[in-house]
């Protein structure tokens, strides 16, 4: 399966569809973007309340 970012967020292309997918996301290089893709993803994840929060220390 392949799919943007943005298409992911936005819902118009599927994410895993079992917990035993694996996700790879690949950054583009530039932080500014990386960060508010970032920034993007866990908002939406929070608004769906999917996902799981960790800290890492």
């Amino acid at each position: 399966m392949h799919a943007e970012l943005g298409e992911l967020v936005a819902g118009s292309r599927p994410g895993r569809t079992s917990p035993d997918q694996i996700t790879l996301y690949k950054s583009v290089g530039v932080a500014a973007q990386d960060a508010a893709a970032t920034a993007l993803v866990v908002a939406s994840a929070r608004e769906q309340s999917i996902g799981e929060e960790i800290t890492l220390q």
